[in-house]
């Protein structure tokens, strides 16, 4: 079980008894398990390993028959023809003995519906699909354990009985729509757990229609469902979107010329809205779990901008960050080595997306031209003065809107997130073709939230220009055993943003008690500036007494903006000195900042 109940107290959180909650979500493992590995799930294939993983924790909140139908779905195909489930056995019995390399051990039966293709030019029995299976394993291997560095595998002893190597299976899953798996053993406990891989037996046209022979969707296959073995090896505890994101960017750095990758940027790209977290843990057929696989996008930037180290460093990093097991929290120990951290990565990365395709642009990919376009969130495009773009966000989401390129020497997006809300603003701007323009990029990040803006010169010459307002955050609230997810605690944020050519500074051009006055102790102060206030700003007003005390007013601003009224909420002492403060942050609603010498003066009462 997930290590969490003192974190989720800690944040207050109310949950069911966590027995109750952790046996109903073991049964709904099982159930989600029996039912991927007969081929029921919407999305074949996609989640097999993501449901024998989670039914392999969840195993200990079993009891009786349902443990017994769980272990018999976790624990590897029979070595020879048995009487179990025919979700997992063998149709008939093993070859004697398996093809054995370096660090893999390949198990396949000769005769009945899992048998790979017969033909064998060796002359030794082993089919050449089989010896080709040993290759393309060994190839993964020293990929992702040699040239990127992760730990090797855990032993699993003599489970497969062949030491330390890893068991390959074959059988014909592809019936099911299922490309292949990796799970856990059964019965194990800790972060770290070892596991076995099952293929197809032949990965054949009339099953896998898209590709023109087996060798592409078994490299693939293997380059994937290995990194989930490695990925137990660190936490089999983790996100199950950082798993997939993970896997998915290392079947594509093995085999960069597949490209498999790009079945899932179709629907990723239109939702950026979508946190980069998502995943339904309750239902696995959510087409909103699609998200978790193109979340690869994130990963490859990483990877171009900090090196494919940073995503080893990230699962090296799962178990002792705090929360442990939390993604975000993962990445950001990677990249606070590289001197970044995940807000800053994913605010860059969100701004990014908005001209991906282009090859001169950020992500400088060969592949881009393949790429879909980002969806905008308004078929308008925004222009100073013409429209709003606003709604509501959650954490590590953002979206996109079209600018109308203008005449102006410059434009600005101006925005706003609530207060303690991580975000940025960004205006991307492309010059040239969509797949080869150069591509030039204005961000603002809010770490804190509030008011911002960002400034494009020469609007003009770009051949099109995106607004991009994202809400960054990342920060937990908490671990439910009941969803199998974790809560955010800034979701469904306030976002406002719009183009503006406004840039002159922001005046005082009236106020009252003027400098040195003497006024009533039931005097307002009423200041009126040259274009409206930022409602932000208002904080930054205060009035003091003589001993640098703060005076408790009620502020009101009027309709247009331009004019605000401090009301003392008791009447002021007689003969007492109080200075007004307009401190350095207040702006317009352009974020023009106010002019410099208009900053604050006193005023004294009568006796």
């Amino acid at each position: 079980m997930r290590k969490r109940i003192a974190l989720i107290a800690l944040c207050g959180l109310t949950v069911a008894a966590p027995s109750a909650a952790a046996s109903a979500r073991a049964e709904r493992a099982l159930h989600k398990a029996e039912s991927t590995l007969r081929g029921h799930s919407a999305k074949p294939g996609a989640d097999a390993t993501l449901a024998l993983k989670e039914l392999a924790v969840r195993l200990p909140s079993l009891h009786g028959r349902d443990r017994t139908r769980a272990r018999r779905l976790l624990e590897r195909p029979l070595t020879t023809a048995g009487t179990r489930s025919g979700d997992v056995d063998f149709t008939g019995a093993t070859h004697d003995p398996p093809l054995c390399s370096a660090h893999f051990c390949i198990h396949w039966v000769d005769e009945g519906a899992d048998a790979p293709p017969a033909v064998s030019s060796g002359g030794d029995g082993v089919p050449d699909y089989i010896r080709t299976m040993s290759q393309v394993f060994e190839q993964v291997h020293a990929v992702e354990n040699g040239r990127l560095g992760w730990r090797a595998p855990r032993s699993d002893g003599r489970t497969g009985g062949q030491g330390d190597r890893v068991d390959v299976y074959i059988k014909d899953v592809g019936s099911q729509g299922i490309f292949g798996y990796s799970a856990p053993d059964p019965g194990q406990h800790g972060n770290s757990q070892h596991a076995y891989l099952v293929m197809d037996n032949d990965y054949s046209r009339s099953q896998f229609a898209r590709y023109a022979n087996y060798l592409a969707p078994m490299q693939v296959t293997a380059a994937h469902e290995y990194n989930h073995v490695l990925q137990f090896t660190y936490d089999v505890f983790q996100d199950s979107w950082f798993m997939e994101s993970t896997a998915v960017w290392a079947e594509d750095v093995v085999y960069p010329d597949v490209n498999d990758y790009l079945a899932y940027l179709n629907s990723w790209s239109l939702m950026s809205d979508v946190p980069l977290t998502a995943f339904d843990e309750l239902d696995q057929t959510d087409p909103v779990n699609l998200k978790a696989y193109g979340d690869a996008a994130f990963a490859r930037w990483v990877d171009s901008h900090y090196g494919a180290g940073v995503i080893r460093a990230a699962w090296e990093r799962s178990t002792a960050t705090i929360p442990a097991s939390f993604a975000p929290g993962a990445y950001d120990a990677a990249l606070n080595a590289h001197g970044s951290s995940f807000f800053q990565a994913f605010a860059r990365f969100a701004a990014d997306t908005a001209e991906w395709r282009s090859s001169a642009g950020p992500f400088r990919d060969g592949d881009s031209a393949l790429w879909p376009d980002l969806r905008r969130a308004s078929p308008r495009r925004l222009a100073p003065g013409s429209g709003v773009l606003e709604g509501r966000l959650d954490h590590t989401a953002y979206v996109l809107a079209d600018v109308r390129p203008t005449p102006d020497p410059r434009i600005k997006l101006v925005g706003s997130l609530p207060r303690g809300t991580a975000g940025a603003l960004a205006l991307v701007g492309r010059v040239g073709p969509e797949a080869t323009g150069r591509v030039e990029v204005a961000l603002k990040r809010l770490p804190r939230g509030g008011g911002g803006s960002v400034v494009l010169a020469r609007p003009g010459r770009f051949s099109r220009v995106t607004a991009v307002i994202v809400n960054a955050d990342s920060d937990p609230n908490g671990f439910s055993q009941t969803t199998g997810a974790w809560a955010y605690a800034n979701d469904r944020q306030a976002v406002r943003a719009r183009v503006s050519n406004r840039f002159a500074p922001l005046k005082l051009t009236a106020a009252t008690p003027a400098a040195g006055a003497r006024v009533s102790r039931k005097a307002r102060v009423v200041l009126n500036f040259s274009a409206a206030l930022d409602r932000g700003s208002l904080r930054s007003i205060r009035l003091r007494d003589s001993r640098g005390k703060r005076v408790r007013v009620r502020v009101k601003r009027s309709h247009d903006g331009r004019r605000v009224t401090l009301v003392p909420r008791e009447p002021l002492d007689p003969g007492e000195r109080y200075e007004l403060e307009l401190g350095s942050s207040i702006v317009d609603r352009d974020m023009n900042p106010l002019a410099a010498p208009a900053r604050g003066w006193t005023f004294v009462t009568r006796k």
